[in-house]
């Protein structure tokens, strides 16, 4: 087992974003489960967050799950509450034993609908 493991103490999980057609036109967005790894999330640096602006791209954590583990640049994962967009998946050192993933916090959107407007 790599050592990296042992320091996964989080569950993953990985959604994959699908596009069905309603039969009216309309191809809308779904999310479906691909997998629950384990892994963990830690905010981004702000050296991180600098490096990723300079290329015109806003992280604000970074995820690590194990190498082999089924998550693309699209998906969106929730880790204890926190959803966030995956913006882009990298092996470091191309040693075969994790992933780094960056990813941008994805804010839940609430509506106030007030009755009779």
């Amino acid at each position: 087992m790599p050592l990296i493991e042992m320091l996964f103490n989080q569950v993953v999980t990985v959604w994959r974003r699908e596009r069905t057609p309603d039969l009216q036109g309309g191809w809308p967005i779904t999310y479906e489960q691909v997998g629950t790894p384990r892994g963990r999330v830690r905010p981004a640096s702000s050296a991180e967050q600098e490096t990723a602006a300079a290329q015109g791209r806003e992280i604000t954590h970074v995820a690590y799950v194990l190498h082999g583990t089924d998550i693309v640049r699209g998906d969106q994962v929730d880790v204890d509450g926190l959803t966030l967009d995956v913006l882009g998946v990298r092996e470091p050192s191309r040693a075969g034993y994790h992933l780094e993933v960056d990813c941008r916090e994805r804010q839940a959107e609430t509506a106030n609908v007030e009755a009779g407007t």
